[in-house]
């Protein structure tokens, strides 16, 4: 493709000068990203010096009428058609991968869908948002951080991102575009320049009655790359959507990238759907803004030593940082025992100055003596729980990942959440108070047997009429250590002497506001160990890792070059783990369970050492439109010792309902638990189970020589990852995939929005997606 005339030639160049001289980088992003979307489409630019594309973007914009204007329409509708990667080639326009899905009901900026979801309990909208993922530095208003400048991943320039806050009912469409090329390498931005968008929580069920494609939403839509979509690379864009059909109702979500460190890094931000109706037994004021996402955060993108505690975004660095004591040998050995929850030591030291003066976040309780509800949001990245306690006043709970559970009495003293978590809690505000604001405490310790220490803290104010925040504040870690804190909800289940304590209460303590039906009733059960190995062969990859039943799934080496959602057939090659079927029909169902076939003579059905390959748990599908629901169970069981990593368990696609959890003072292994579980004269269930309105969870942390029982319901077909949501452990192989049903036949998977994209998908073959860019 050759440009049209030599005007053409000096026009764009003399424009190029202008552009350059004025400093219209960012003003011309927004100008290019405003014409196309209003062109139906979304183009990102590959590289900010394109010739010819963005200034005759600028000149359609600026330009209403003319002798050119015809001209310069032609010219830029060639320059967008151009096809990428060629030597010849000046510029490169993304497209759009999927083909347009028309909704119901009006559709309007998600911006607008942050209302008063009371006033008509029958309107519903489709809310569109769009979100650009690039690399900034850390130096403006809305992205400060800790007030340290360093580079940041940010949807729309924000950190954390935009807030999606709908109501009940409404259908969010969110367009992704990744420009991270634009503003640093993939070493700069934690190992990728691809991405993806998962919205936690959001079970993006197939709706029924669909097969092969779904433009309402489904398992295309979760956002997990090379198992239910390739990673949307730098340059291009994809389209999301979801809504109430989907498994979405009323309740505390949050969204995040699925690759690499992209979420730790800034990449995440809170997602509220509201309630229809007011429940003013429960609540009096409950507002998207009131709550608090909470995330560790670092010195840049690639050190794994936290420094700060941020909440939405916003903190201050303390005076005491932490790196590696000199005497702990290699670094990355170092690091890796630290991940692993082993013992390493640490040494601190002062701070830096802070580059930018920052503030902490307020509340504003407009409303003395009224049931405040806050959403406390675990965005937590590795091994970092947080807890949370707020100065002279306690509070109850009233849901746990999004799902209502029977209101507790206004008692407890502290929360504690580990990553992927989310604790909607009430405050009952007081009609009198003091001169001063009241300071939500966040606070973070690490500590092991030898004494060696992290601790971070971090607050917000609690702020009633008339009160003045005190601007000069910082947080005192220590006096939060001190802090006398009888009744705990969630607390961390390391310590076997807290486990029998009854004023420390955990997720199994708790009683769903529903009953899940027919949760007695079991397919199948499968012990799962989560034990973690040391690399002890340096030369070697197969032999160390984090795993279920050890077996590793790293990322990305260990997974197909075509997704799961996308195989059809599903490719046994290189898969491990179990196939369960129907083994009868009727009114009585059940199954059988097998391993899959050997694809490696020395694979043995539960190695003895980390063994890589493709980890399934295949399970048949059932739904329809009556209450039957049919579950199979897991039993997850930590051999860590006591002090050791709970690690928090994400199960994408569906909650899963807790029936037991356990701990012990002594050492456990799998054998340990089938054998309780099963020597009893049933021959089954022998361990306890709660069957009465066990609690819904999508994260559970399993407790160190413990295990935590879940069932989980077959109705949602597809291909859903579980991991641990520590990322390091995500990364280096702590995941699994539960497949539901096949993916062939009239009630297939959704591969995609659209007939064709589902056809353009079925069996694709992902780009390479490069493991030694890990960060």
């Amino acid at each position: 493709v050759k440009f049209a005339s030599r005007t053409y030639i000096s026009a764009m160049k003399t424009l190029s000068l202008l552009i350059t001289a004025l400093g219209l980088t960012e003003g011309v992003l927004g100008v290019e990203l405003d014409y196309c979307e209003r062109q139906g489409g979304l183009e990102c630019r590959k590289k900010i010096e394109c010739p010819g594309y963005l200034e005759m973007e600028l000149l359609l914009r600026k330009t209403r009428s003319g002798r050119w204007m015809d001209e310069w329409k032609a010219l830029f509708q060639k320059l967008r058609n151009l096809e990428c990667n060629k030597k010849e080639q000046k510029v490169c326009c993304a497209r759009e991968t999927e083909e347009p899905c028309h909704y119901e009901g009006e559709e309007v900026k998600g911006e607008t869908c942050n209302r008063d979801c009371t006033k008509d309990p029958t309107e519903t909208k489709t809310c569109r948002f769009t979100f650009v993922l690039q690399q900034l530095l850390s130096d403006k208003p809305g992205r400060l951080a800790d007030g340290m400048i360093r580079p940041v991943l940010v949807y729309n320039g924000q950190l954390v991102g935009p807030t999606i806050a709908v109501c009940e009912g409404d259908r969010v469409v969110v367009r992704l575009a990744n420009i991270l090329h634009l503003y640093g390498s993939a070493a700069q931005i934690g190992g990728f320049n691809s991405t993806t968008l998962h919205f936690h929580g959001i079970r993006e069920k197939q709706p029924n009655g669909t097969s092969g494609w779904s433009c309402h939403g489904g398992p295309w839509s979760d956002g997990v790359p090379l198992v239910t979509q390739c990673p949307t690379p730098a340059g291009h864009n994809f389209t999301y959507t979801f809504s109430g059909i989907n498994g979405a109702p009323a309740g505390t979500y949050w969204y995040h990238s699925h690759v690499g460190r992209q979420r730790m890094n800034g990449a995440e931000g809170k997602l509220i759907i509201m309630q229809r109706k007011k429940d003013h037994t429960r609540v009096d004021v409950d507002l998207p803004e009131n709550s608090l996402f909470l995330q560790e955060w670092y010195p840049n993108t690639t050190n794994h030593i936290p420094q700060s505690l941020l909440i939405n975004g916003k903190g201050k660095l303390g005076k005491d940082c932490y790196k590696q004591s000199d005497n702990s040998g290699n670094y990355d050995e170092f690091i890796s025992n630290f991940k692993m929850g082993k013992q390493v030591s640490f040494t601190k030291y002062l701070c830096p100055p802070l580059h930018i003066s920052t503030t902490y976040e307020v509340f504003n309780v407009t409303e003395p003596g009224q049931k405040y509800r806050f959403r406390i949001i675990g965005g937590i990245g590795d091994d970092v729980p947080i807890r949370v306690s707020i100065e002279d006043h306690k509070f109850s709970v009233i849901a746990t990942d999004a799902r209502d559970v029977i209101k507790s009495a206004d008692n407890f003293d502290a929360l504690w959440v580990s990553a992927g978590e989310r604790y909607d809690i009430v405050i009952n505000t007081k009609r009198s108070y003091k001169k001063n604001p009241y300071k939500i405490n966040v606070y973070h310790q690490h500590k092991n047997k030898t004494g060696a220490e992290i601790r971070l803290c971090t607050l917000a104010w609690l702020k009633y009429p008339r009160q003045t925040v005190p601007m000069n504040y910082t947080a005192n870690c220590k006096e939060m250590a001190k802090e006398d804190l009888t009744r705990v909800l969630n607390p961390v289940p390391n310590k076997f002497s807290d486990w029998g304590n009854p004023n420390y209460i955990y997720p199994v303590n708790l009683t769903a506001v529903h009953q899940a039906p027919n949760i007695q009733e079991v397919l199948n059960t499968q012990y799962i160990t989560i034990p973690v190995h040391e690399k002890k062969d340096k030369k070697k990859k197969d032999n160390g890792g984090f795993t279920f039943n050890n077996f590793t799934m790293r990322f990305p080496e260990d997974y197909p070059d075509i997704p799961f959602q996308f195989q059809s057939p599903s490719k046994n090659t290189k898969r491990c783990g179990v196939r369960c079927v129907w083994a009868s029909t009727g009114s009585s169902r059940s199954t059988k369970c097998s391993p899959f076939p050997a694809w490696d003579p020395q694979i043995p059905k539960y190695p003895n050492k980390a063994f890589p390959c493709q980890h399934v748990i295949q399970q048949p599908w059932y739904d329809d439109s009556s209450d039957r629901q049919y579950w199979f169970e897991i039993i997850l069981i930590n051999n860590q010792p006591e002090g050791g990593i709970a690690h928090p368990i994400h199960h994408h696609g569906g909650w899963f309902n807790i029936l037991g959890m356990g701990q012990f003072n002594h050492s456990i292994y799998r054998d340990t638990i089938i054998e309780m579980d099963t020597n009893c004269t049933k021959k089954k269930e022998c361990l306890p189970r709660n069957y009465h309105s066990p609690v819904f969870k999508d994260v559970i942390q399993v407790p160190t020589n413990g295990y935590v029982i879940f069932r989980a319901p077959i109705d949602n077909r597809g291909t859903w990852i579980v991991h641990c949501h520590i990322n390091w452990h995500v990364e280096h192989g702590m995941t699994m995939i539960f497949q539901i049903g096949e993916p062939d036949g009239g009630d297939g998977w959704s591969m995609g929005p659209g007939l064709k994209t589902a056809r353009k998908n079925k069996n694709k073959k992902c780009p390479k997606v490069q493991p030694q860019m890990i960060g």
